[in-house]
């Protein structure tokens, strides 16, 4: 009996969730770009297509479904990760940054970080991505397998 009563308790919640919608919202969601909900946790590596500089401490890629990569290189145990990302014309300020207080590693590795566009940069021109410490690159617009990586200075 108590499974028959959760049962239907899942199904009248579903029901009446999929109820709560205003008229006309199946219109506005076609006509919004699709988002991606989450995107994917950092991980150690590049994304697929990333090809780095010599020496460059940072870049930026843009995936194939327009997700933004940063990729930055240093310590496996407390890699600088995107934190915030802020966009004021098509400027776009990230805060990358590690752990403050962790202990880093002596290791240099890549680890990726990933982020959506934020509203009101056009993809179509070029966008400069300030990187916090690590520095600023532009990409000529936002299109699968662009990138920019961050010069050394000698």
């Amino acid at each position: 009996m108590r499974v028959v009563v959760l049962v239907l308790v899942l199904v009248l919640t579903a029901v009446s969730m999929t109820a709560c919608g205003a008229e006309g919202d199946d219109d506005a969601a076609a006509s919004s770009p699709t988002t991606p909900a989450k995107t994917p946790s950092p991980y150690r590596g590049l994304p697929d297509g990333a090809t780095p500089t010599d020496a460059s401490p940072a870049g930026v890629h843009v995936g194939d479904d327009l997700l933004i990569h940063v990729i930055t290189y240093g310590s496996s145990g407390n890699p600088a990760l995107v934190r915030k990302a802020a966009a004021e014309g098509q400027t776009v300020t990230v805060t990358v940054k590690p752990v403050e207080g962790r202990i880093s590693t002596m290791d240099y590795v890549p680890t990726t970080s990933t982020f959506v566009l934020p509203p009101g940069v056009d993809t179509r021109k070029p966008v400069t991505f300030v990187l916090g410490s690590f520095g600023a690159v532009t990409v000529d617009a936002i299109t699968p397998g662009a990138q920019a990586w961050v010069d050394v200075e000698d």
